[in-house]
């Protein structure tokens, strides 16, 4: 009878610890235990998505993440999630009930043609690497999950990035391509002539590339002043940043992604990013 009582007892201070949210470091013996009792803990992120409910209703809610790298080697770079990892995130979204959109599904919502998933989760990437092609790509394929590459279009085709062949294969299998600029230069830093030219080459290249619309932009280094957004308003019907802070209200041209890095071995800690 002791021995129940003390099972029951240390039952009921796990349960009490995860649902205070005392479990929620990826690494620990114990996060692992709650994680695969009761899947991954999405709390934080529904508490956030319903902040953005009540503060900007006209927002989709969202989920969005930013990936750059996704390759085996390279440990060491912050901006790297190896494959293994980045499957892992995709398998955990699903087993937290998670659909998966694109930028498409966001512009039928703009225009009001579609509606969203409760819980939607948008995987895109900056700078348009060649792993991106090579190891994320195959895997966005066999887990039947559809991506937003945003790429930059003065360097498609250069060394360590993809190639035009490769951007209309991936377009072709369903993925969608936006852009992140000609050159990757800070917009902010940048006087108007520069930023519309920005602004309008990128689109001009990419579509003469793709054959199709590209009508959303992520913003180089994720900054955007009064300037850059008057100019994005001309070129696109959206466009992203890469933090997130719940207390700002977003509009369609400063939507949040969160960053994802090395250290993010499990999607909880992806939420912790600002």
């Amino acid at each position: 009878m002791i021995i129940t009582g003390i099972i029951c007892l240390c039952t009921g201070l796990f349960s009490m610890a995860y649902h205070m949210g005392w479990l929620a470091q990826d690494s620990s013996l114990l996060g692992t235990l709650a994680r695969s009792i009761y899947g991954p803990d999405v709390r934080q992120e529904m508490n956030r998505l319903q902040l953005v409910k009540e503060t900007t209703p006209e927002i989709p809610r969202i989920t969005a993440l930013c990936y750059h790298e996704v390759r085996p080697d390279r440990k060491e770079d912050f901006l790297n999630v190896p494959p293994e990892v980045f499957r892992r995130h995709i398998q955990e979204f699903k087993k937290a009930g998670y659909k998966f959109i694109d930028v498409s599904d966001l512009q039928q919502f703009r225009m009001g043609t579609a509606e969203l998933p409760e819980k939607a989760v948008l995987i895109s990437f900056d700078d348009g690497y060649a792993d991106n092609y090579t190891y994320a790509y195959p895997i966005l394929l066999e887990e039947q999950v559809p991506g937003t590459f945003f790429v930059v279009s003065g360097t498609v085709g250069h060394d360590n990035r993809m190639t035009a062949d490769e951007l209309r294969e991936m377009q072709a299998n369903g993925m969608k391509i936006g852009s992140h600029t000609v050159s990757h230069e800070n917009l902010a830093e940048m006087g108007v002539q520069s930023i519309n030219f920005e602004m309008r080459e990128s689109r001009a290249a990419l579509e003469k590339v793709l054959g199709k619309p590209v009508y959303a932009l992520a913003y180089p280094e994720g900054k955007a002043n009064d300037a850059v957004l008057a100019s994005v308003k001309k070129h696109y019907d959206m466009a992203f940043l890469a933090e997130v802070s719940p207390e700002e209200k977003q509009t369609m041209y400063t939507l949040q992604r969160y960053g994802v890095f090395s250290w993010n071995e499990h999607i909880e800690s992806i939420f912790r990013n600002r």
